[in-house]
This record gives structure tokens, C-alpha cells and sequence, in this order.
């Protein structure tokens, strides 16, 4: 049984202002439209395209009668202007068109007729509701035929057309074409006849293009005398275009079977029934004819059982219309094409090529995504890192064959490109797969979706489990942990609950509901962590949505406002009621700085994913009280040598806070500063913090007695890594980059008090020793200060790997290192300048702070993708447990 395809065309806006603008066509198409998905009238599979160009809509109608087969049913419906040019040739008009070159900017009625010849489509049915106005162009005199001879332009063999009229109907006033068309009373007859079933005038369940013809004329003459429909038909056989889905028995049989004389009519009539062609109608006679063997009357149960000893129809049969057929040549160029079209070849080599370069720049871009989405997925294998994988390979592969498949991947690169992790190869195949999805929108120009009915149920079960899923990591201590970069990640996953709910429904074509299905598999691999029981369930939803976007899910006919709304409106109205009832959970804490006091009992740890700072007893390794909220993002803690006042750098909130130790407290409010405050350095003997500003390059000097800022910025020089002050609180160090210097500043005067010391390339750290030692850290060296004369002279001592920071005791030098993808702890004695121990640890998890005790027996250390705080013992160089931070 070959498929039902329907093809609908409706055009009232044109850019010709001669060309009046109709209302109609956008109402005709779209009830049309849904009268025909509906399975139980016709279950077309529908396309629907409106004020499109004549270029797009030739090429849907080539792209439509070319890959038909021949047991389809095709209809193409066209609603709109019909033109007529200077000899009379039909043209029907798009929203281009231009009264003065019909030829070039509307579609002419002999492509769409060389198009149905050519397909090797059985059964062909073109329905045109055209308006005539207009034909003509501002002032010429109407031709001497008012009739357009639709048969000669469109008609012919194995086809059925059915146009609204024949009449040409146009007026004239002054230079303005303003012919005042029917109103479209044909179309609302044809839609109005196969949603009641009352076109099947001959009852028997079935709606021939014959019978629908005959009720609209009959309709449409009573309405409108002045307009008659026409029907061309050079076909053999019945053509069934639609079911009647009200069909039942009518009330007059029961009263035929209990009267003798009209019994036998009544039985005759069951018998062509229960012949019938259409399931419904033969099931129903069956089941009436079984009814009547239990009857009364002797005489009606035996010429029931006659009728149901007849042989019983196998199975239905779809009538087909036999034509004529094409020519032998038109029926071979047909089957040559329909062949390169199912093994998706391009469609001719100067076809090809022109395809081919116009997605050039899509699919190159699509290979280079799929390249380094495949190579970040070796180095780092995750589920969401196949799955992009999978997914862009994919869209490379299919981007040969069109560009829907690509369009639908748009949604889900989108959401892809938000969760993805802070990787350099991640993120630039992220942005190569939007650029080649962009690049491919301005070429596509979908029309208006359907929805798609039967997607229904899994969809919303689909966002549901998101829903579930988002609200249940929101509250969770451990929520989010596969994404545990972001910070928006409620509202994501939203919106993710969203596109979970309407990418499945909403029809742009099978390609692009595909696109939008696969790519989601990324999605929710990227957003959850896939071990959950509840996530194989979503991936098995998603699955099932995709299978049901493969076997050909149909159409319904929910209006598009109202599902769009409802599917913005349902996932953010539940989830944002979860979200106010459900408290959220803590982050997982990342402590980005850590201080010690000087008896070595208590860690003080900056928390920056909960902008918060923690007291840590170091004996029995718990918090100790609760957390004191500070400013965005705390990045730096310094303690005052009497242990008294604990300053915190806030990078994002450009504040300082001071805890009062004692009462743990937060101090007044915070002190601003210049922005992202990342490093800080006290003189106690001056009562003065400084606090240095990457961004702003500028230091701003604190009078920690009164706590306010003073003397303005100081200019701290490009690039600047770290600052420190000598004991006596006379000068102010600061560490340049770019330059591999340290400039010495005179705090008293805010001058330079000497020319920059040279230390090595790339100074980045400054750790302050005892004697007056500063040890500078470079990129791959370090150099010691002496602080205590003005002409020092450092020699730099170069370091086995790249070096970031570190922290010094007196007798040796602690230096975070990276050995190419391992973090690694040096140890360095100062007196011999040599690297005595290291240690490497997949604990110290990009080591970004450290502190040592007074004793120079502990060393603990923190990293940015490590779980609490790593207790090292420095003379074995070894980790000896981890210290838990609480969420």
C-alpha cells in the first residue's frame, strides 16, 4: 500500500503592490492541512508552505513528485493569484512575483505539469483555488478569452485537477488593480466535506476525488452562482482521496429488515458493505451481520448467515487508479531519478558540484568540529565527549544530502556549547559546530511546523524526567557534579527541560526533528551524569522518540500558539515552583586559598564555589563553627601575625573583608577596591594592606586602623603577578611579568626606590622567608631578595619543571610544578639551592594554594580539582590523609 503525500501552497502577501493581498490562503492551506493528517480522515503526510518564493516552492514541487513511488497518492494544493501572460499561458503567483516578468518570478503552469508527468506516481490529484484577479498587468486592455484553459496548461494523463473556477475576474480603476476576488468558499467546501464525511455521497465509507468534486460544485454553485468549479480527470477507476471517519449504519436499515417487501434491499445493501473497501465499513457490516443470527425471525438470520458463508475480503485493498501512464521516455528519465535520490546521490554533475560548493563551508567546518571533538575525546574519555563526537560526525557525514539535518542541530549545540567543559579543544569544536549551523540557516526556510500527535505521550515524559532530574541535583549535596564548572546550572537545565518537551513535537521535517534527537543525546550526556538509573531511563525515552521520528509520526492539528506557549510556560512554572520550594544544596566547596596560623591548629580556607570562608582544626581535621559568608569569588586569605584579623581578596565582588578571628565574624562591611583584587601583602609595623589588581593593574593601599583606602591607586605596571612588603613596611615588591623584574617602591613616598631587580623570566610568585629572604618564583626558576639591602642582586636558579607558586620556611622552598600532565610538589634547600625531594600525587589535583607550618612539618595544599585539602609530611614528601570540607 503506497503512502499519502500532500504538498500545500498558499501565498497572500506579495511584494507586487498591483497584486492584491489576500487573507484567505494562509486559513485555506492551514485547514486543509489538518483535516488531511488527521488519520482518521486521510493521514497524509502533509507539507506546508507559506509566502514562499517561486525558486523554493518549484523546487519543494520538483522535490515532491521526484521522490514519490508509484503506488503514492500525491495531492498538490495551490491557493493564491493565477496570472495569465500575453499568450495566454498560466502562471500561479508566489510572493515574488512581478507582473512584468511572470516568466522568472512566478511558477508556470507547464513545470508543474512537466513535474506530474515525469513522476511515476499512480494516482495525481492538484486542486488549484486560485483567484484570477490581477491578471493582467496596470492598464492593458483583457484579453478576448476570460477564461483560463486549465486543462490544456495542467491537465492530462493519470491525473485528477480540481480548480475553484474558470472565470477571469478583474476591475480597473485609474492605474490600480484592485479586482475583488470570491471569497474562498471552494476550499472551506472541501475541507468542510471530508471532515464530516459528507462527500461520500454513496456512503460506503470511502471519499472518491469524484464524489468530492461533485459535492463541492453543488455547494459552491448554491453559495456562489457566479462561480463554478471544473474538474479535468484522463484516469481510469475510483480514486480515494479520504475516509468517511463518521460513517455508521443509518437508523432506515433496522426498519428495511423488519419489512418483508423492502428486507431484501436492505440485505443487498449489507452485501456491498460488507464488500466495501474501507476497513471501518466492513468490520461494522460484519459485526451488524453477526447481530442478525441471533434475530427473531427465521427468514433475516438465514439470509444473514447467506451473506456471511460469501468469501471474506483478505485484507484492504487501497483502490488504485489505473492510468494510461507517461511515455516510455518520461517513465525511464522518472525511475533514473528516483533511484539517485533513494541512494542520496546529487542529482546531476553540474547539480552536484553547485551543491556541493554551497556547502563547502558548512561541511568543512562540520569536519574540522568532528576532528577535534574525536581527538578530545581520546585524550579525555567521557560520556559527553563520545557522545559530541558521535554527534558532529554525524552532521558532517549528513551534510552532503541537505542542510535540515544540520538545522535541527541547532537547540542542542546551543545547550551543548553552554555545558561544555573549560577545554581548549572542547570549546573550539563547540564554536566550529555553530559556525557551520549558522552558516546553514540562512539557506534553510522551513515553513510552518505541525506537531507532531503522537509524540505527545514520550515527549512530555521525556521532560518530565528532566524536570526530575534538574530539581532532584538542585537539592542534592552532590548535585551537578558533572558539570561542576558552571553556575547557572538550574536555569539550564530549564531550559533543557524545554527543548526535551517541544523539540519532538514541532514538525519542520523529519530531517530536522532528527538533527534536534540526536544532538539531545550530547545534551543529556553532558548535563547528567549517566550512571543514574533515572538518566538510562531519559536516554531510553529519547530513544523511543527517535524511533518514532524515523516511522513517520503524523501531524495533528493542535494549533502552533497555543503548544509553544504551553510548552514554554508548563516546564518553567513547575520547575520554578520546585526551585522556590526545595531549598538549593551548597556546591561542592573548592578551597582557591588557604592560610595557617602560627601555632598550627587552625586552616583557614577560602571557599569559591560558596563564597564563603571555612575554620579548620588541623588536630582532628573538622570545621570548626560555621562558615563565614564573605564577597564573590574569595581567591586570597592573608592572617595578621598576631592571628587576630583574617583579610579575604573577594575577585569578583572587588571587596576586601576582614573576619574578626576571635568572635568569627565578618567586620563592618567589606572595603572596596579596584577590580578582581587577587593578591594581598601586610605591613603590620605601618598598619597598611596592599592589595593588588591584575585587571586594573593598580595597587590600593588599607589602613587597616581604620579600614578605608588612602592615597589613591598606585600604578602597579603591566602584567603584574604578586606583591609583597619587606618587615619594616618600607618597601613594596612587586613582581612584572612581561619585563622578568621585581620594582622596588618606597611606600612611604610611592616612588620607585631603585631600578627594577632582575630575577628571570616570567617572575609569577613572591613568598616572603625569614632574614629578609623574598623568593620570587618564576616560569622555570627561582631568585632570593635580600630585602634588608638596597642592592641586591639575585642569580636565578633554574627548576626542573614549569613552576606557578609557592611558600618558604626558612630551610626549604615549596614549589607547585607541572611535569607535562601531572601536577608536582618541589622541595628546594635554600642553603644548597638544589631540588632535594618532589612529590607527585593525582590528590594535589591542579595544586592552586599552599601553606606550611611553622615547624616545617606539614604541608597541606589544595587544587582546584581535588576533594578537601591534601596533608602533606615534608620530610617524606609524601600525602598523608585529606581533609573534607563540608558543603
Amino acid at each position: 500500500m503506497g503512502r499519502r503525500r500532500a504538498l500545500l501552497v498558499a501565498t497572500y502577501e506579495y511584494d507586487d503592490g498591483g497584486l492584491r493581498q489576500l487573507v484567505s490562503p494562509a486559513q485555506d492551506a492551514e485547514a486543509l492541512a489538518e483535516v488531511l493528517r488527521d488519520p482518521a480522515v486521510a493521514g497524509y503526510d502533509v507539507q506546508v508552505l507559506i509566502n514562499e518564493s517561486s525558486s523554493r516552492v518549484g523546487e519543494a514541487i520538483g522535490e515532491f513528485y521526484e521522490s514519490a513511488e508509484r503506488d503514492d497518492l500525491t495531492l498538490l494544493y495551490f491557493s493564491g493569484h493565477g496570472l495569465k501572460d500575453d499568450n495566454g499561458r498560466l502562471y500561479l503567483a508566489t510572493k515574488n512575483t512581478n507582473r512584468e516578468r511572470l516568466r522568472f518570478t512566478s511558477l508556470p503552469a507547464r513545470i508543474i505539469d512537466e513535474a506530474v508527468d515525469e513522476s511515476v506516481a499512480r494516482q495525481k490529484v492538484l486542486i488549484l483555488d486560485c483567484c484570477y484577479g490581477g491578471a493582467y498587468a496596470v492598464q492593458r486592455f483583457a484579453k478576448a478569452d476570460t477564461t483560463v484553459d486549465t486543462k490544456a496548461a495542467l491537465g492530462g494523463r493519470g491525473r485528477i485537477v480540481l480548480t475553484a473556477t474558470e472565470a477571469t475576474q478583474y476591475a480597473f480603476e485609474g492605474a490600480q488593480v484592485h479586482g475583488q476576488a470570491a471569497q474562498s468558499v471552494f476550499t472551506r467546501h472541501v475541507v468542510e466535506g471530508l471532515r464530516s464525511g459528507a462527500a461520500d455521497l454513496d456512503y460506503d465509507g470511502d471519499i472518491t476525488v469524484d464524489e468530492l468534486y461533485r459535492y463541492v460544485y453543488e455547494k459552491v454553485v448554491a453559495e456562489q452562482p457566479g462561480q463554478r468549479p471544473k474538474q479535468i480527470a484522463e484516469t481510469e477507476g475510483r480514486t480515494v482521496i479520504a475516509g468517511n471517519s463518521h460513517w455508521s449504519f443509518p437508523a432506515s436499515i433496522d426498519a428495511d429488515l423488519r419489512q418483508p417487501l423492502r428486507r431484501e434491499a436492505a440485505f443487498a445493501q449489507l452485501g456491498k458493505w460488507l464488500e466495501a473497501t474501507n476497513t471501518q465499513v466492513r468490520r461494522s457490516t460484519r459485526a451488524k451481520l453477526e447481530e442478525l443470527l441471533t434475530d427473531d425471525s427465521r427468514a433475516v438470520a438465514a439470509m444473514a448467515q447467506s451473506y456471511l458463508d460469501r468469501p471474506a475480503r483478505p485484507e484492504p485493498i487501497e483502490p488504485v487508479r489505473r492510468p494510461t501512464g507517461p511515455t516510455f521516455g518520461a517513465a525511464a528519465r522518472a525511475s533514473s531519478r528516483r533511484w539517485r535520490h533513494r541512494l542520496g546521490l546529487l542529482r546531476g554533475t553540474a547539480a552536484g558540484l553547485h551543491a556541493a560548493a554551497a556547502n563547502w563551508w558548512v561541511s568543512a567546518l562540520l569536519l574540522v568540529a568532528a576532528g577535534l571533538a574525536i581527538t578530545a575525546a581520546v585524550l579525555r574519555i567521557t560520556p559527553y565527549s563520545i557522545a559530541l563526537a558521535v554527534v558532529v560526525s554525524s552532521a558532517f557525514a549528513l551534510s552532503f544530502r541537505g542542510r535540515a539535518f544540520i538545522s535541527g542541530l541547532l537547540p542542542p549545540a546551543v545547550l551543548s556549547t553552554a555545558i561544555a567543559a573549560p577545554d581548549v579543544l572542547m570549546i573550539a569544536a563547540h564554536l566550529a559546530w555553530l559556525a557551520a549551523i549558522v552558516i546553514s540557516l540562512p539557506k534553510r526556510r522551513p515553513t510552518m511546523p505541525g506537531v507532531q500527535r503522537g509524540q505527545l505521550i514520550p515527549a512530555v515524559l521525556a521532560a518530565l524526567l528532566v524536570l526530575f532530574l534538574v530539581v532532584d541535583q538542585y537539592r542534592s549535596p552532590s548535585g551537578f557534579d558533572a558539570i561542576p564548572h558552571l553556575t547557572s546550572t538550574a536555569v539550564l537545565g530549564l531550559i533543557a527541560a524545554e527543548f526535551a518537551l517541544i523539540a519532538p513535537l514541532l514538525d519542520f521535517g523529519r530531517a530536522v526533528t532528527a538533527g534536534s534527537v540526536v544532538g539531545g543525546f550530547a545534551v543529556w550526556s553532558g548535563l547528567f551524569a549517566v550512571e543514574q538509573p533515572i538518566v538510562w531511563a531519559l536516554l531510553a525515552v529519547w530513544l523511543l522518540i527517535g524511533v518514532l521520528t524515523i516511522a513517520r509520526p503524523r501531524r495533528s492539528g493542535v494549533p502552533i500558539g497555543r503548544l509553544v506557549t504551553a510548552g514554554l510556560l508548563t516546564p518553567a512554572v513547575l520547575g520554578g515552583v520546585a526551585f522556590a520550594v526545595v531549598p538549593a544544596a551548597p556546591r561542592a566547596p573548592i578551597a582557591a586559598a588557604i592560610a595557617l596560623s602560627s601555632d598550627d591548629r587552625t586552616l583557614y580556607v577560602a571557599d569559591i564555589s560558596n563564597d564563603r570562608v571555612l575554620k579548620i582544626d588541623t588536630t582532628t581535621r573538622e570545621q570548626v563553627g560555621t562558615a563565614v559568608p564573605v564577597g564573590d569569588r574569595p581567591v586570597r586569605l592573608l592572617l595578621t601575625p598576631d592571628g587576630a584579623t583574617l583579610y579575604v581578596a573577594n575577585a569578583e565582588a572587588d571587596t576586601i573583608s576582614v573576619i574578626d578571628v576571635a568572635t568569627w565574624t565578618a567586620v563592618d562591611t567589606p572595603i572596596p577596591v579596584a577590580p578582581e583584587p587577587i593578591e594581598l601583602a601586610l605591613s603590620p609595623a605601618r598598619q597598611r594592606l596592599y592589595v593588588l589588581s591584575a585587571k586594573a593593574e593598580t595597587i590600593t593601599e588599607i589602613d587597616t586602623a581604620e579600614r578605608r583606602t588612602v592615597g589613591g591607586p598606585l600604578a602597579s605596571g603591566p602584567n603584574p603577578g604578586d606583591i609583597a612588603v619587606d618587615a619594616n613596611g618600607e618597601r613594596l615588591y612587586v613582581a612584572n611579568q612581561d619585563a622578568g623584574t621585581v620594582s622596588v617602591i618606597d611606600t612611604a613616598t610611592r616612588q620607585p626606590a631603585r631600578s627594577p631587580i632582575k630575577v628571570g623570566a616570567k617572575p609569577r610568585d613572591l613568598a616572603p622567608g625569614p632574614e629578609g629572604a623574598l623568593y620570587v618564583i618564576g616560569a622555570s626558576s627561582y631568585a632570593v631578595i635580600n630585602t634588608k639591602v638596597e642592592t641586591s642582586r639575585p642569580t636565578p636558579v633554574e627548576l626542573p619543571n614549569e613552576s606557578a607558586f609557592g611558600v618558604a620556611d626558612g630551610k626549604y622552598l615549596y614549589v607547585a610544578s607541572r611535569a607535562k600532565q601531572d601536577d608536582e610538589l618541589l622541595v628546594v634547600d635554600v642553603g644548597s639551592r638544589a631540588v632535594v625531594r618532589s612529590l607527585t600525587d593525582d590528590a594535589l589535583g591542579l595544586t592552586i594554594g599552599l601553606a606550611v607550618g611553622a615547624d616545617g612539618r606539614r604541608l597541606y595544599a589544595t587544587g582546584y580539582y581535588q576533594d578537601g585539602i591534601v596533608v602533606l609530611d615534608s620530610a617524606g614528601s609524601r600525602a598523608i590523609g585529606v581533609i573534607g570540607l563540608k558543603r
